[in-house]
C-alpha cells in the first residue's frame, strides 16, 4: 500500500457567490447596485486543506464534487496549491454546492443555498484513512455530517486507522442534530473546535467553561472554543487555559477559524505542545484576516513562525 497524505480532510467543497455593499433601494425599476460581486472556491474543507498544504504537508481531500463549472473552478484552486484530489467523488449528475452570499451596506449578511448543499452523491469512505497522521471532519452537522451513520462509521474508522481526529463544528443548514444524537461518536474524537456560538447553541451553556465541561463529559478528548477576537479557550481533563487573539484590524474574517485549525494540525504533526500549538493556530488566524479571501492569508510555515516573533501586539487572555 502507498503512503498516505499526512493529513485527510473531510467535508464540503462549494463555490462562494459573493455579492458586497448591495443597495437595496433599487436604481431604476427592478435594477440594484452593488460595490462588487466576486466568485471565490470555498467551503472549510477547501479552506482547511490549501492552508495545510501551504504550512508544508501532504493532504488529502475527501469531498464530493459536481463535473460542473463550479467543480472545475474548485479542483483547480486545490490542484494548483498542491492538494491531493484523488479522493475526489465526481458525480456526472450531481451540483456543486454554490452559496450567494449577499452583504449590504450595513454589514448585514445574507445567504441563499440550494438542495446541492446537502451533496446527496456524496458518502464519505471509511476505508481510506489508513497511513494518515491526522484526519479532520470540515464541518460536523453540516452535509454529509448531517446524518448520525455517516459521523459514527468515519470516526470508529479513523480511530482504527490510528489518526488523530479532529471535528469543527458547523451550525445545521439541514436535519438538526444534538449532541445526545451523536453521543456514540464524540467518545472517538480527540479534538473540538466550535466558535463561542456553536458551543453554546449545541451545549445550551453561557458559560465558556461550562460549554467545554458538557463537551467532555460525552467523551470528546480536548475542547477549543474560538472566541473571535477574545482568542480561544482550551480544555480537557487535565488543565483549562486561555490564549489570547492578536490585536489588529481585520480585513476580511472568511475562513479565520478554518486557517486557525490548519495551524493546529501542523503543530500536532511536528509534536508541538498544546500551548504553543495553540498560539502558532492564533498566528494562522491573524494573518488570514488581515488579507481578503480564506486562503490568500498564510503562505507557508516560516511565515507564520515569523508573525509570532514580529507581529503586532496581542491582546490579554480571556479571563477565565
Amino acid at each position: 500500500m502507498s503512503q498516505n497524505a499526512e493529513v485527510i480532510v473531510v467535508g464540503q467543497a462549494l463555490l462562494d457567490c459573493i455579492l458586497k455593499g448591495w443597495n437595496t433601494t433599487p436604481k431604476n425599476g427592478s435594477v440594484y447596485m452593488a460595490d462588487s460581486v466576486s466568485i471565490i472556491p470555498g467551503g472549510d474543507a477547501v479552506n482547511e486543506s490549501i492552508t495545510i498544504a501551504k504550512l508544508g504537508h501532504s493532504v488529502k481531500i475527501h469531498c464530493g464534487l459536481g463535473k460542473d463549472l463550479a467543480g472545475g473552478i474548485v479542483r483547480d484552486l486545490l490542484a494548483n496549491n498542491g492538494v491531493d484530489l484523488s479522493e475526489v467523488v465526481w458525480s456526472e449528475d450531481g451540483r456543486t454546492p454554490i452559496t450567494n452570499l449577499i452583504v449590504d451596506q450595513k454589514g448585514e449578511r445574507r445567504s441563499v443555498n440550494t438542495p446541492a448543499h446537502l451533496v446527496p452523491f456524496f458518502t464519505p469512505d471509511e476505508t481510506i484513512f489508513e497511513g494518515a497522521k491526522v484526519v479532520t471532519i470540515a464541518s460536523l452537522f453540516r452535509a454529509p455530517f448531517h446524518k448520525v451513520e455517516n459521523i459514527v462509521r468515519l470516526a470508529k474508522a479513523v480511530k482504527a486507522a490510528g489518526a488523530v481526529l479532529i471535528a469543527d463544528f458547523k451550525i445545521a443548514n439541514c436535519d438538526q442534530l444534538t449532541l445526545e444524537d451523536i453521543k456514540e461518536a464524540l467518545p472517538y474524537i480527540d479534538y473540538v473546535f466550535p466558535n463561542e456560538t456553536e458551543a453554546a447553541f449545541y451545549t445550551g451553556e453561557t458559560d465558556y467553561v461550562k460549554m467545554a465541561d458538557k463537551l467532555l463529559a460525552y467523551g470528546v478528548k480536548n475542547v477549543i472554543i474560538k472566541v473571535g477576537p477574545q482568542g480561544c479557550i482550551v480544555k480537557n481533563n487535565r488543565e483549562c487555559f486561555a490564549v489570547p487573539a492578536y490585536d489588529i484590524q481585520a480585513v476580511d474574517g472568511t475562513g479565520a477559524g478554518d486557517n486557525f485549525l490548519a495551524g493546529f494540525v501542523s503543530s500536532l504533526i511536528h509534536g508541538i505542545e498544546l500551548h504553543e500549538a495553540m498560539e502558532i493556530a492564533t498566528a494562522c488566524a491573524a494573518i488570514c484576516v488581515q488579507s481578503l479571501g480564506a486562503t490568500t492569508g498564510v503562505k507557508s510555515l516560516e511565515q507564520v513562525m515569523e508573525y509570532r516573533k514580529t507581529g503586532v501586539a496581542r491582546k490579554a487572555p480571556y479571563p477565565l
